[in-house]
């Protein structure tokens, strides 16, 4: 496989959500897929993987979602670049 590219669900975490969780992002069910897209890219193992998301996953809870994501991705030995437009 080469390629797995994907964009989990932002609602747990867009700012019209008035009740997101900003203490504990990961107990929302809401933001679980984050959780198990990061599982499929380790069972897969794709040569890259793109992980589109609102620009809230770098802001939302000092970014808790994001550096979640981008501490999985390292610690599978993937190189990663942020665009943020």
């Amino acid at each position: 496989m080469d390629v797995i590219c994907g964009g989990p669900p932002c609602q747990g975490i867009t700012g019209l959500n008035r009740f997101r969780n900003a203490n504990a992002p990961l107990e929302d069910p809401k933001n679980q897929q984050t959780v198990v897209f990061m599982d499929i890219v380790e069972f897969l193992k794709p040569r890259f993987v793109i992980l589109e998301n609102v620009v809230d996953i770098l802001r939302f809870s000092n970014g808790f979602l994001g550096r979640y994501a981008i501490s999985r991705i390292v610690q599978m030995h993937y190189q990663v670049s942020i665009l943020a437009l």
